[in-house]
Order: C-alpha cells, then sequence, then structure tokens
C-alpha cells in the first residue's frame, strides 16, 4: 500500500540513446512546481556521486583498482523514488506497504523519517525494526552487485510494516548499472577450485527480466523503465 513518484536520469530530447529507443531511457515527467525539477535533480546528482564514492570502496574491498566500477556507472540507470505509505485505517492493525524483496540494483539509499516500518530479514530468518538515526541513509546491497561478487555480498532482504498510525514518507535511490555495463564475475570473487555461480549478463537484460518475473502471469508487460517493486 503505496504511491511514488519517480526520476531517473535526466536526457535532453536530443539525446542520442533517447532518440535510438535504447531501454531504460526515458524522459522525466516534470509537474508545474517551483523549483522542484531543480531540487530532485540536484539530490539525484548527490546520491549519484555518493553511490561512485562507495563503490570505489567496494572496488578496494574486493582487490580491485579504485576506479573499477567508474566506466559502468557514468549513465545509469538509476531512479530516485519518493514514496508515500498512507495511515493504516483505524483499528485496522499493521498494514503492509511493501512485501518482502531484494532490492535488484547494486545499491539502495535510503532516507527516511521517524515513523520507522522497515523491517530486515537476518540471515537466521528473523526479522528486525531498522532503526532510525536521523540524519542517516540506509544502505542496501542489491542482487546485482551480489550477482557481480559471485555471493561475496549478499542482497538485503527487507519489507515495509506500517505499525504506527501515521503515514510514512520515506526517499530511496537505486543505483543500478549502465545499460550496456556487463555484469560478469569478478575473478577475484572465486574461490580457487570452485566456479562462478551466474553468467555474464546485460545490466539491461537483468533488470529487465527482474522486472518481467515481478508482473503477474499474462499481464501486460509494456516496457515502462522507472517501475520497481521495492
Amino acid at each position: 500500500m503505496k504511491e511514488a513518484f519517480n526520476v531517473g536520469l535526466e536526457l535532453a530530447p536530443d539525446d542520442p540513446e533517447l532518440m535510438a529507443g535504447k531501454p531504460f531511457r526515458a524522459r522525466n515527467a516534470w509537474p508545474n512546481l517551483p523549483n522542484f525539477r531543480e531540487t530532485l535533480l540536484a539530490y539525484y546528482a548527490a546520491c549519484a556521486a555518493l553511490g561512485a564514492r562507495l563503490h570505489r570502496a567496494f572496488a578496494q574491498d574486493l582487490g580491485l583498482r579504485p576506479d573499477f566500477f567508474a566506466d559502468k556507472f557514468d549513465r545509469p540507470m538509476a531512479t530516485l523514488r519518493f514514496l508515500h505509505y498512507p495511515a493504516p485505517p483505524q483499528d485496522s492493525g499493521p498494514r503492509i506497504g511493501a512485501g518482502a524483496h531484494t532490492d535488484y540494483g547494486n545499491l539502495t539509499l535510503l532516507a527516511t523519517d521517524d515513523v520507522g516500518g522497515l523491517e530486515v530479514r537476518t540471515r537466521a530468518g528473523q526479522w528486525i525494526a531498522a532503526p532510525v538515526v536521523p540524519g542517516a541513509f540506509v544502505v542496501n546491497i542489491g542482487d546485482c552487485l551480489m550477482r557481480w561478487t559471485n555471493d561475496v555480498y549478499v542482497s538485503t532482504p527487507h519489507r515495509v510494516v506500517n505499525r504506527s498510525a501515521k503515514e510514512r514518507y520515506s526517499i530511496a535511490f537505486f543505483y543500478d548499472p549502465n545499460p550496456d555495463a556487463m555484469v560478469e564475475t569478478i575473478p577475484a570473487c572465486v574461490p580457487q577450485g570452485e566456479c562462478t555461480r551466474y553468467p555474464p549478463i546485460l545490466a539491461a537484460d537483468y533488470l529487465k527480466q527482474r522486472l518481467d518475473a515481478s508482473k503477474p502471469a499474462g499481464a501486460d508487460r509494456p516496457n515502462v523503465p522507472r517501475l520497481r517493486s521495492s
């Protein structure tokens, strides 16, 4: 039970990938509100810069050159999503705002209000509440980075359960690679004598697979690049 406004990579009308009809390339739809577009694009750029910085840390942790991910995220399929979870009806009990899932991309930066409701599943299968830390992001590893690292980094199962009587707001930034980035196992992540767990795949193809799998059987599946389940 939620609603969202999504912002993708801002493209000019004559952008070559847009003109060519490349997957996951579309114009943003902006409402006529003072400073709305400028504010959201500034936030988008700041989150993208933070995502790039975190990937430098990932690369160094994995024994790679610090800029290993740089050319794979210079035109990312990143989505900024503003989320509103309505207050549950009176006496209805907790309401599921988002069912249990993992995020599809490499990394999610999540800013939340003080209502709470985000829950994370531990490796032991227990659901625990993510603490609300003022001024801090919740950072989730996503499935694509898990794939890249051969499960060295593991994506975070989570859900949203509004147990309060208040409406809830959050802002998620999904940091996905460029559409044409090849997601293939990093050799250093394969222990000696073991095989890679995932075949190579283009990032756009992987995201399309995940989006298609999230839709009901037989449903129309138009190319809607900003849809997310998380």
